[in-house]
């Protein structure tokens, strides 16, 4: 073995002084340790690699040697070599912290995130307040959906060194994965505050603004990024996804178009540049876009998160065996194999394939009910009926008639509600079409407002004054948003929840609520796939009939409470008598007529939901009666949807 200054222990058996090539071959084993150790620290792995293993040639199991060949060969991507290395290190360096840190690198990045683990922890127990431990933990625990845990160790290691900026990282990204998002942003606040120039913790701030609706400041951390690093061409394609989410296509476009320049050949620009189109209503070009992405990469599998949402698809069974595939090979992303799902369950029906096309339904279902639990809202039929209950009886005459004494008069508000898939987007898309009405599209101010309010009115002593704070906030955004607008529409479903809410904030607002037949409806969300963790409820059949029965129980009642600033507008009745309808509309919007309304396949707007290709097609039925196709597969919905 090696010996600390170098010589070689049994070098000459016959004891007396080393003889000359003894002398030698200590004095080249000391030349190439020094430089194996400078090479691995100028990160010269491939030389170093090279030293190392000639020196455990000559010198098999020393620990020190095997223990730095089996970092470098970790580093250099072969971990399950590089653990077997550093385990040959024990016990011999069993009380050096430093080895079990190694070891457990080694072991985590060969997949035995448990053996890492207690790597770790051995690595703590010898040094307890060694930040770099703490953190290697909390990345192993994080990787094992151990989020809580992770954040402890996270706290500890910045506790024992508050400047230590992988700590800081490593909490922002498992405060993220415990769905705690607004602590995670402020994690990422407090890196840039140490850390004022570094481009990438701009580019992550802005990533976790946006499931917050802070999206002002996930822009300027956008630009901010992009001002640190103008090359980046990663950097654009996340500014492109910024704009999308505030419906602004033509610059999320011209976004995507700058990273290309940058990088003609990067995917996810192609993939951003075909939905900002899409969203736009080209689809022409944007299927161009997905043409080039095919061209790059011909096992690129994103164009078919294209097909469940935008009509038309190709039918051929050359693609209908592509998308099959997809979903029965395990090597694929779970992500890709439940669009494929839906994908094949889209052309399927189009071919009139019912009864093929219902199992894939079932099958991408399946899949998500299984594999995205964690970022769903964790849909409960009884505890949803049991809310409808609380706020059908919570919600009173009385409270009506004091609502005008808290809230802001103004007519500006409309708010489009009811089920997913019930015509919400079409009725918008009549709204925008008008002149002096802007289509906000699914904006999620209210829920967020509820949510202050609620924590709001515990701490003061005037909840009244907390609403009127409120409601005047949010007609101040909705005059920016559409400037000189005299109606503003906000149609996320989900605000049939809070309709008394919205009497209270808006005691003047317009409110309508979008019908159709039960069936079509539930049927027509359990084939669609929402954006990941929305709508939990969707992909299960009974879920979705209990769902639907619910929200028309809760619909009923306030239309009843609220008989002059709400009506409903039933999708059968609209796509049969589109003018009488359309007119009905405008007439209970305050707003004199315009023929434009007609025409709202044409008119030339965001519309950033799962409908933006039907709201571009002139009106069409198909959609109604659709039910009777599948009727033999709807067992569960039919109980549902009977059930007292």
């Amino acid at each position: 073995m090696i010996d600390a200054d170098g010589s070689q222990a049994g070098a000459n058996p016959r004891g007396g002084k080393p003889d000359a090539d003894t002398r030698a071959r200590s004095r080249e084993l000391v030349t190439d340790l020094q430089g194996a150790l400078e090479h691995h620290q100028a990160g010269r792995l491939r030389e170093a690699e090279t030293l190392y293993t000639k020196l455990l040639d000559a010198a098999p199991g020393h620990p020190g040697v095997s223990r730095l060949l089996g970092v470098v060969k970790t580093r250099l991507g072969q971990a399950e070599r590089g653990a077997e290395l550093i385990g040959r290190a024990f016990p011999a360096l069993g009380g050096v912290s430093e080895a079990h840190i190694d070891f457990g690198n080694a072991l985590r990045l060969a997949g035995k995130r448990e053996e890492a683990i207690g790597s770790y922890r051995r690595a703590i127990a010898l040094k307890p307040d060694w930040a770099l431990a703490h953190n290697c933990l909390a990345g192993a625990l994080g990787e094992l959906g151990r989020f809580e845990a992770a954040v402890t160790h996270c706290e500890t290691a910045i506790a024992i060194d508050p400047k230590s900026l992988p700590a800081r990282i490593t909490l922002a990204a498992v405060l993220q994965g415990a769905r705690r998002l607004p602590e995670a942003a402020q994690a990422w606040r407090e890196i840039i505050a140490l850390e004022p120039d570094r481009p990438e913790s701009y580019n992550q701030l802005a990533a976790q603004l946006m499931p917050l609706g802070l999206f002002k400041e996930a822009l300027y951390c956008n630009d901010r990024a992009i001002a640190l690093q103008p090359d980046n061409a990663a950097f654009h394609c996340a500014r492109g996804q910024t704009l999308l989410r505030q419906y602004d296509g033509e610059r999320a476009a011209l976004s995507f178009r700058q990273a290309l320049a940058l990088s003609p050949h990067l995917k996810e620009a192609w993939a951003g540049l075909s939905w900002a189109l899409r969203l736009l209503g080209r689809f022409d070009e944007a299927n161009v876009c997905l043409d080039r992405l095919r061209e790059i990469d011909p096992t690129d599998l994103r164009e078919i998160w294209h097909i469940p949402s935008t009509g038309q698809p190709t039918q051929s069974e050359g693609q209908i065996e592509r998308l099959a595939s997809v979903i029965d090979r395990q090597e694929c992303t779970i992500e890709n194999r439940i669009m494929a799902g839906f994908a094949l369950g889209r052309l399927l029906d189009t071919a009139v394939r019912y009864d093929e096309a219902f199992p894939r339904y079932a099958e991408a279902n399946g899949l998500v009910r299984k594999n995205w639990p964690q970022n769903g809202d964790g849909f409960d039929a009884k505890r949803f009926a049991s809310r409808v209950d609380e706020l059908i009886a919570t919600t009173t005459p009385l409270q009506v008639r004091e609502a005008a004494a808290a809230g802001n008069i103004s007519e500006l508000p409309v708010f489009v509600v009811g089920m997913p898939r019930s015509g919400t987007t079409l009725v918008e898309q009549i709204c925008a079409s008008h002149s002096r009405i802007f289509g906000a599209g699914e904006l999620d101010d209210i829920a967020r407002i509820a949510t202050r309010l609620g924590l709001e009115q515990r701490d003061q002593s005037s909840p009244i004054a907390a609403t009127r704070r409120a409601a005047d906030a949010h007609i101040v955004r909705l005059h920016r948003l559409g400037r000189e607008a005299l109606r503003v529409v906000d149609k996320l479903p989900d605000n049939v929840l809070f309709v008394g809410l919205i009497a209270r904030l808006f005691p003047r607002a317009r409110i309508v609520y979008c019908s159709r037949d039960r069936l079509d409806t539930s049927l027509s969300c359990y084939f669609q796939l929402f954006a990941e963790g929305a709508q939990f409820f969707s992909y299960d059949l009974a879920d979705c009939g209990a769902r639907c029965r619910e929200v028309h129980r809760l619909a009923a009642h306030w239309l009843k409470l609220f008989p002059l600033h709400m009506i409903e507008v039933n999708y059968e009745k609209l796509v049969t008598d589109l003018e009488g309808q359309s007119r009905r509309l405008i007439e209970f919007l305050g707003l004199d007529w315009e023929p434009a309304c007609l025409d709202f396949h044409r008119t030339e707007r965001m519309v950033a939901t799962v409908s933006h290709w039907q709201v571009r097609q002139p009106i069409y039925t198909s959609s109604i009666g659709r039910w009777r196709r599948y009727e033999k597969h709807l067992g569960p919905l039919f109980a549902a949807l009977d059930s007292d």
